[in-house]
């Protein structure tokens, strides 16, 4: 399955998400790639890869946006992981994938190259521009991580918008509709009153209002952000922390999920 990890909002946790979930979907004997949207290059950071040293030829985007027929370039990880990688050179690119006007350029690359994975998952940027339109029209599902905090919950219906442009854009190029998987409350803290009331507020109006059925949320640990810093998976990195048991319980309910749309 083709997967976007998206929210038109930063500070969400969807690079957090995308690396912990193909983890957890990597253990469980599942091909996956993760590609990089965001030209600060976060997710490589998080998994060792050090993105903004890496030349232009070195990122999945050079390829799809030079517009040839060569297949992207990915690289191997140390966590049984492939990545696509992005960097300050994908401002340019984007600039040149526009100037092709070619909506459907991105899900031409995928469907001719990157048929050998079970899943790919794509981190989007944290705003909405031609690449996140382009992986909202190549991906078949979205995960829309949703942090449990005032202004996050407040602005789905601005996620919500930009999913009912993409299904629009879709039935136009005569593509399946996208798949909303569900919402994944995110940097969840239990023992705060607020973040109860916004986990509720997702679980019994805002996801039932759009028909998205919305997960049980990812708790918020340090060692989360700590991974990262670490350059490995939440659950490489600690195993016993709750907030990888909540990302392993979402593969879970995801991989159930693939297995009854087949």
């Amino acid at each position: 399955m083709r997967l976007a990890v998206f929210n038109q909002s930063g500070g969400v946790g969807k690079t957090s998400l995308t690396r912990d979930l193909g983890y957890e979907l990597a253990l469980r004997g599942q091909r996956v790639l993760l590609i990089d949207a965001d030209p600060q290059g976060t997710l490589g950071s998080f998994l060792g890869l050090e993105p903004a040293t890496r030349a232009r030829a070195d990122t999945f985007w050079a390829a799809v946006c030079d517009g040839d027929d060569a297949p992207p370039v990915v690289h191997a990880t140390a966590f049984d992981l492939t990545l696509g990688l992005a960097n300050r050179f994908l401002i340019g690119d984007e600039l040149a994938l526009m100037q092709q006007n070619d909506p459907a350029r991105l899900l031409a690359v995928v469907e001719t190259h990157l048929n050998a994975y079970d899943w790919v998952l794509f981190d989007c940027p944290p705003k909405i521009s031609e690449i996140t339109v382009q992986i909202l029209l190549a991906v078949e599902g979205l995960l829309a991580p949703v942090q449990t905090e005032a202004k996050a919950v407040e602005s789905f219906a601005e996620v919500q918008l930009e999913i009912a442009k993409a299904q629009r854009r879709r039935k136009h190029m005569r593509l399946a509709p996208l798949r909303v998987l569900g919402v994944v409350p995110t940097l969840y803290n239990p023992r705060l009153v607020l973040h109860r009331h916004h986990y509720a507020e997702l679980m019994r109006r805002i996801g039932p209002s759009f028909g998205y059925p919305v997960f049980a949320p990812i708790r918020d640990y340090v060692a989360v952000s700590e991974a990262g810093t670490r350059r490995q998976p939440l659950r490489r990195y600690a195993p016993k922390c709750p907030a990888a048991a909540d990302v392993a319980a979402l593969a879970t309910a995801l991989l159930g999920n693939a297995e009854v749309n087949r």
